[in-house]
């Protein structure tokens, strides 16, 4: 769960690129990109291409997830401090 928070949170935070959200969200190139399939199937994402390089947005229901996560985790005292 913390993982999905750290990416979704990283891509509602700016990070478009998937280099940039890896960074974000500190995890493996192979990790995150299992994660993004997990995250598109549920339509959390929203991929968009320019140029052959790949762009992730939140969709609505992306951001309606990630206002629960960090709700769940600030409630268990797990959120960082930013």
């Amino acid at each position: 769960m913390e993982t999905y928070f750290d990416m979704l949170r990283a891509i509602a935070e700016g990070a478009e690129k998937p280099t940039r959200i890896m960074y974000k969200a500190n995890l493996s190139w192979s990790i995150l990109q299992e994660h993004f399939k997990s995250l598109d199937a549920l339509g959390l994402l929203i991929k968009s291409s320019d140029n052959g390089k790949n762009e992730y947005h939140l969709s609505g229901k992306g951001f309606q997830v990630l206002n629960q996560l960090s709700s769940i985790m600030e409630g268990l005292n797990l959120q960082s401090e930013s």
